[in-house]
């Protein structure tokens, strides 16, 4: 059934069998407690989706961060005021095994701010590795636009 989707072994806009999304269902679960930790201004908890290794590699943009200490720095210093951090919201999350113990995942999301109109929506391109029973973000791009 999830190769009529295309490959995809769970969509969040699309009803999969729930036999054909178990791996799938896992990162996507995985994916939504990281954008929970966000907006409860979780840093530590948010990071814990990453893998903690300087082999790390997320991109934002044009910036490129190079494991997970400088990740987590990046975080940390870049927002002082929790606050700022903002809520995100998920538009869609689909997810595709590549392999047993290695998914790709692409999130498409929003981000609104207190206290002003500012929002900013954005794609994000992860390839997620099984770690025992752990799932963790191995690599991640994101691109934004300012709303």
């Amino acid at each position: 059934m999830a190769e009529e989707q295309g490959g995809w072994l769970f969509d969040s806009l699309v009803s999969i069998p729930v036999a054909a999304q178990s791996e799938g269902r896992q990162v996507y679960e995985v994916l939504l407690r990281m954008l929970e930790r966000w907006n409860a201004h979780d840093i530590e908890g948010h990071l814990e989706v990453y893998w903690k290794s300087p082999q790390l590699l997320v991109v934002a943009d044009s910036e490129q961060f190079n494991g997970w200490q400088q990740l987590h720095d990046s975080y940390f210093n870049g927002y002082p005021n929790r606050d700022s951090m903002g809520c995100i919201v998920p538009a869609r999350i689909q997810v595709k095994l590549l392999k047993p113990d290695f998914a790709l995942a692409l999130t498409w999301w929003s981000i609104s701010f207190p206290h002003s109109k500012q929002k900013v929506v954005g794609n994000t391109t992860m390839n997620l590795q099984k770690f025992g029973e752990d799932w963790k973000i191995v690599a991640a791009h994101s691109s934004t636009t300012d709303l």
